[in-house]
């Protein structure tokens, strides 16, 4: 029997802590409200800590909802913009687990998906082993290969790409220069007439500048509410060669 794939919780020891709180908090205040006397907790206290359980539980609900249905339906979107194929090597920067990387593998036949990532343990759980083992669970380990290694300096020629993707991982680069670079690392290594799909929760204008400033195509393909943040999505096109682009080559 095929074991299912495991793409782990964005933030989990956040989601983790928002439940645990919750619990620690409703308990006491339910018994008190439930057994007027049975505690020296005020009952106004009682109810305060009622609300903010619900809103914590509440936040931690959204959150895992977010993770487990709300970034699938985001992947889907995204891969499905790279209007692929089959025969493409796409590049999935900032893999993680492998959500992005094994969805569009799985437009694959002939093509490569290949996914890098440093992975941030802390991240959802995120290891190479965990997403070669998804990717043997959805049955498109032959079409995808995982890498260690920086978004900011990646380890691959100019134009290796036909198609980019990358989900709620730039935004985790500290500096607005580093996070600069990783875009600009993402035009380099694309093909002329490659595509690019990013979502992210926040800098995505940033993003949109630099990849018109290079000369590409910019479009949203919408913004969802995700972990309660507006998280916009967007799609590039780099031009055929021979156009006039003014592409930006990053230094490493």
């Amino acid at each position: 029997m095929r074991q299912r794939a495991k793409y782990g919780i964005d933030a989990p020891r956040v989601v983790r802590a928002y439940i645990v709180f919750g619990i620690l908090l409703a308990l006491p205040a339910v018994i008190d409200l439930a057994w007027p006397g049975s505690s020296l907790i005020p009952v106004p206290w009682s109810i305060g800590g009622a609300l903010f359980a619900a809103l914590l539980l509440a936040w931690a609900a959204v959150m895992l909802k977010s993770s487990l249905v709300g970034k699938m339906r985001v992947r889907d979107r995204l891969v499905d913009a790279l209007d692929l194929s089959g025969s493409e090597r796409v590049l999935d920067a900032g893999c993680g687990r492998g959500l992005a990387l094994i969805g569009s593998a799985k437009k694959l036949t002939t093509g490569k998906a290949v996914g890098i990532d440093l992975w941030a343990g802390h991240l959802s759980g995120n290891n190479p082993d965990a997403a070669r083992a998804n990717a043997v669970a959805e049955g498109v380990a032959d079409r995808v290969e995982v890498e260690t290694g920086d978004i900011t300096r990646l380890p691959f020629c100019d134009a290796a790409f036909d198609a980019v993707i990358s989900m709620t991982v730039i935004h985790n680069i500290p500096s607005q220069e580093g996070r600069d670079q990783a875009v600009r690392e993402i035009i380099r290594v694309l093909k002329p007439g490659g595509r690019i799909a990013i979502f992210d929760l926040m800098h995505t204008a940033r993003y949109a500048a630099i990849l018109r400033q290079a000369g590409l195509s910019v479009e949203s393909l919408g913004v969802d509410l995700l972990w309660l943040w507006p998280c916009r999505s967007l799609f590039a096109r780099k031009p055929e060669a021979g156009g006039s682009q003014g592409l930006v080559t990053a230094s490493s």
